[in-house]
């Protein structure tokens, strides 16, 4: 198969859907287990969970209860443990525009497919959350937009104040049958069928001081946070690596300098990542045609020379020496080969 980006989320996530299901008298644990998750586990810090597992999990919790509005549901079950010290922090805030800008930097602890800009407009901050560009192919179930998006707004009410909310809401999910359980929580005009999904609060009330503000534990926490994406970071980079390799044909054409400012490192901080797994960029390369090259040779409108170009190699030549390296025979055998051609 080709590399491509597998976007995650904080296993935390399946827990809180677990325990929403507790109101619809329905065993959360056992649905979990439905799609390999275990409670014990997903709870853990560094657990997280492939996006695909995860929208497995909403599908099946809104055939189950046969309530369109279940994101809703979930979001009155998050807690700022869910969030681990991101939770916290975002509590722990002076503003509302402080919370939210914090969770905007660091929306990838949470799930790593998404982006969230705030946006002053004159008298209201307009809170913009969707997919990330560069994945403009993924799409979310519409109860986990729900379930996000009511909790930025509940959460908003939580710290500040009971009766707040927003100016308006508009959702990228469908029209439903019944919008009424929308308006009931957002509690302000609410749209449907949106480009992407906006808050926008009033410009005054996101900058009014919180009660809950403590700028000791907000610091503590943010160090967690920034902890955890450090590791997070190096767990994920080569994935990245092989991902952004696949991207930009002919593999491996950049050099590494370049590769390092697509990654947002220094290329030095890249190589010392790297030499930390015991790697360096040419083995990533090398590793990356190798795998791509089975790849491409399946698709019969690719002609060899056209496989050899893409993979990066200048001629012919260079690709069947690496390809006999590889695995052990020339390419035009191998596209012959059903054996070899079925396995990878």
């Amino acid at each position: 198969m080709p590399l491509t980006f597998q976007p995650c989320v904080m296993g935390s996530w399946a827990v809180v859907i677990s325990r929403a299901l507790n109101y619809y008298q329905i065993d959360g644990p056992e649905l979990l287990s439905r799609v390999d998750i275990d409670p014990a586990i997903a709870n853990q810090l560094d657990t997280r969970y492939r996006l695909s597992r995860i929208d497995r999990l909403w599908r099946l919790a809104r055939n189950l209860t046969g309530d369109e509005a279940i994101g809703l549901t979930v979001a009155r079950y998050m807690r700022p443990t869910s969030w681990h010290a991101l939770g916290f922090a975002i509590w722990a805030s002076d503003t509302l525009m402080d919370c939210f800008q914090r969770l905007a930097d660091n929306l990838r602890m949470f799930a790593d497919h998404g982006e969230m800009i705030l946006t002053v407009r004159g008298g209201e901050v307009e809170i913009d959350h969707g997919i990330r560009q560069d994945l403009a192919d993924i799409t979310l179930a519409p109860e986990q937009v729900d379930a996000f998006i009511g909790t930025c707004v509940l959460t908003a009410r939580h710290i500040y104040s009971p009766d707040f909310s927003p100016e308006e809401v508009w959702l990228s999910r469908p029209q439903p049958e019944d919008p009424t359980p929308w308006q009931r929580l957002f509690k302000c005009p609410v749209y449907f069928n949106a480009r992407r999904d906006r808050i926008l609060f009033s410009t005054r009330a996101m900058s009014q001081p919180l009660l809950t503000a403590s700028p000791e534990l907000a610091a503590q926490n943010d160090a967690l946070v920034a902890d955890y994406l450090a590791r997070l970071d190096r767990s994920d980079l080569v994935t990245r690596l092989q991902s952004l390799l696949v991207q930009h044909e002919p593999i491996g054409h950049m050099n590494i300098r370049d590769v390092a400012g697509h990654l947002n490192l220094s290329q030095r901080t890249l190589q010392r990542r790297l030499q930390e797994k015991q790697l360096c960029y040419k083995q990533v390369v090398d590793e990356v045609r190798q795998q791509q090259a089975l790849h491409w040779l399946r698709l019969d409108y690719l002609s060899i020379s056209e496989v050899g170009y893409r993979l990066g190699f200048s001629n012919g030549a260079n690709f069947t020496r690496a390809f006999k390296r590889w695995y052990g025979e020339p390419p035009a055998r191998a596209r012959r080969s059903v054996k070899l051609l079925s396995t990878g």
